[in-house]
């Protein structure tokens, strides 16, 4: 896979996002703001993967205090809020329609697919329907 890597000061930069998806690369997010979520951790963008033509889209988030002050169980519903609040309104805006959304919540910046056991990940699987996210148990 050809990866772009674009600059996004805000997830929701909608000219940005479209290229590159268009493109078929990777937005990647340096010095962004934090994410409001109901658990209250501390979250920022971190990417965002367009693939398989658009149908699998993921969002990456940087969660540094989860596995410390944070479990999976504190943190489960902060993953339908990022989708409602955070994805929902980037697929509305730029017509998007994957078949898949993955997020997910890593302690450290790692490349996406490496693998490293020292760092703690949390991930959940979404379908959109009609302009709502709705959860996939997997």
């Amino acid at each position: 896979m050809t990866i772009f890597r674009c600059d996004m000061s805000l997830l929701r930069t909608t000219l940005t996002l479209v290229i590159c998806a268009l493109a078929g690369g990777v937005a990647a997010a340096e010095d962004v703001a934090r994410v409001p979520v109901p658990s209250g951790q501390p979250l920022s963008f971190l990417e965002f993967i367009p693939e398989q033509n658009g149908a699998l889209l993921r969002f990456r988030f940087l969660a540094p205090a989860i596995g410390t002050q944070f479990d999976y169980l504190a943190v489960r519903d902060d993953f339908q809020a990022l989708c409602d609040t955070q994805v929902t309104p980037v697929l509305l805006e730029n017509a998007l329609a994957p078949e898949r959304i993955v997020l997910s919540m890593s302690a450290a910046e790692i490349p996406f697919g490496e693998v490293n056991a020292d760092v703690l990940q949390f991930f959940e699987v979404f379908r959109f329907e009609n302009g709502t996210c709705i959860w996939e148990e997997f």
